[in-house]
């Protein structure tokens, strides 16, 4: 990993068939393309996809903002107790403490890029969330221990 001289980031160039891809809920997938270890932590940016139907839970985080930017599909949004109908090219910008609900109300899959600020345990969370999809045992107590995100 080649380093930036005046900033001490990484140059990066990600390939989508190359990042490690999670299942974050119902119909609800993402990979990280720009990790913490890229950034110092200070941020991670991810590519999602959300299948017709599909959603992110409602949540909020504790410690980070998430900003989405829609690249693909239409989604309905909820951002704290406002409703949205968004697509292609329409951006969302949850401040930590503001809770978030998106549904792919399309038609074909919704594709979404979120970057997350700051990054420090974002892929651990995106580790456990997969994990306990696939075991289909959710400790919802231990996320938002761990890593501060609360569902509602």
């Amino acid at each position: 990993m080649k380093k930036n001289q005046e900033t001490n980031k990484a140059i990066i160039v990600s390939k989508k068939d190359e990042s490690p891809k999670y299942w974050m809920s119902k119909g609800e997938y993402t990979n990280i393309i720009v990790n913490t270890k890229q950034t110092n932590n200070e941020y991670v940016i991810t590519d999602g996809i959300i299948e017709v139907n599909g959603f992110v839970p409602d949540h909020y985080h504790k410690w980070e903002d998430q900003t989405f930017h829609i690249i693909e599909g239409e989604v309905d949004a909820k951002v704290g107790d406002k409703w949205y109908k968004l697509g292609v090219g329409d951006t969302i910008h949850c401040p930590r403490g503001t809770s978030h609900f998106i549904k792919n109300t399309g038609s074909s899959n919704a594709r979404l890029l979120s970057y997350i600020f700051p990054g420090n345990w974002a892929e651990e969370f995106f580790a456990e969330t997969s994990r306990q999809n696939h075991e289909g045992k959710h400790d919802k107590k231990l996320i938002e221990e761990k890593f501060g995100i609360v569902y509602i």
